[in-house]
């Protein structure tokens, strides 16, 4: 768990550079990132992850004890997902069921909220330090990472269950699902990258990462 003091949620857009092909090669071509908008979010000042969902455009903040929610195009703030005093750090967005996650990392839980009122709908028991948060397209599930705790939480959001308790061997940080059924998590404890099969909830690969 990382917190990161920040007094503003930057948006930063890539604007293409228009290069002639005939006179430019691609690898000249450099990509021109800078800030064009400053979105202040205001107290409390504890952050974590920064999620944007490309389908709604919106950029969901872990902030403090709530996730603070952003339109990314006009850079206003939608809303505030509440009531979750433990603190939030990850967040995820199952599209297809009209749902979000957050986590209440202190009572070790997953909270299920409604993507059109940001309300939390449901609260499911993970373990100690919930921290980071992905869905998986390929299983439809959603994957909670317990840091200290090195397990992972599988849940379906047709049910909001737990399906299955991923044992991951060691302090856990981030993880990203590539879509095609492989979930890549951040083995801080031992300095390795996992890979886990989202169909069957099971470690197929450790990658060690050394300093």
């Amino acid at each position: 768990m990382r917190h990161r003091k920040l007094v503003a949620l930057l948006i930063i857009a890539a604007a293409g550079i228009a290069a002639d092909a005939s006179s430019v090669s691609f690898a000249e071509s450099k990509p021109d990132y800078r800030v064009v908008q400053t979105v202040k979010l205001g107290s409390p000042d504890r952050w974590d992850y920064v999620v944007f969902d490309p389908s709604s455009k919106r950029v969901y903040v872990a902030h403090g004890n709530e996730v603070t929610v952003v339109d990314g195009r006009k850079g206003n703030i939608v809303g505030h997902i509440i009531g979750l005093p433990g603190g939030t750090h990850g967040i995820a967005v199952a599209a297809g069921s009209g749902k979000g996650y957050t986590d209440d990392g202190e009572a070790g839980e997953a909270a299920a909220f409604d993507l059109s009122t940001l309300e939390v709908v449901k609260r499911t028991k993970a373990a100690a330090d919930a921290d980071a948060v992905a869905f998986d397209p390929a299983s439809g599930h959603v994957f909670v990472i317990n840091g200290d705790t090195g397990t992972i939480t599988v849940i379906d959001p047709k049910s909001d269950s737990v399906i299955a308790t991923i044992n991951g061997g060691g302090k856990l940080e981030y993880a990203v699902a590539d879509g095609s059924g492989h979930l890549y998590v951040n083995g801080a404890g031992k300095q390795e990258v996992l890979a886990i099969d989202t169909r069957s909830n099971q470690v197929t690969a450790r990658w060690p990462v050394p300093e």
